[in-house]
Order: structure tokens, then C-alpha cells, then sequence
């Protein structure tokens, strides 16, 4: 799913089930927690993803940030969309001071 949040190009990407409202709910304010650090971001690719078959940590998110030279890239993994994508954006997030 591509769609456009303050003129960042967004495409979202869900394996084996599809997006809901909440979870783009979730997918925008953690996108908006990470912009407030940077704010020359172009475009954002996230991949959402269950691995295995453990509920306690099985969420599995991918995301490349789309910058200026080279794209920043992190993985994070969690119990809910939530916590994996708060994963993943602390780690981009530290990236930036790099």
C-alpha cells in the first residue's frame, strides 16, 4: 500500500494479513516520532512481518528511511506492531546521530 504523509512517499508492505486502521495509525505516529529528528526524509519503506509461530516476540518489522545520500535501514521485533515498530525507529533514530 502506497500513500503519502507530509509529502514523504510511504509504501507499506504486510505479509500474510492485511493492514488495518490501527495499524496505519501505528505506522504514522511512529513515523512522526522518528521525523521529529530528521526532517529531510523523502520516503519510507516498512515491512511488516509474522516469523514463527512464538506470539511473545513474532512481529517482525523492516524499515528503510529514504535520505539524502546514503538510506538508513533497521529491523526491530516485538510482541505487537507497536512495540516492533518502536524498535525499529529507536534504531533509526540513533542512526541519525552517527
Amino acid at each position: 500500500m502506497e500513500y503519502t504523509i507530509d509529502r514523504i512517499k510511504i509504501d507499506l508492505q504486510t505479509v500474510g494479513f492485511s493492514e488495518t486502521e490501527e495499524l496505519l495509525a501505528t505506522v504514522e505516529k511512529e513515523l512522526r516520532r522518528v521525523l521529529r529528528f530528521r526532517n529531510d526524509v523523502v520516503a519510507a519503506d516498512i515491512y511488516l512481518r509474522e516469523e514463527g509461530t512464538n506470539p511473545a516476540n513474532n512481529k517482525q518489522v523492516r524499515w528503510r528511511l529514504g535520505i539524502p545520500g546514503n538510506d538508513l535501514f533497521a529491523e526491530g521485533t516485538g510482541n505487537s506492531w507497536a512495540a516492533g515498530l518502536r524498535d525499529a525507529g529507536d534504531k533509526l533514530r540513533r542512526q541519525f546521530v552517527d
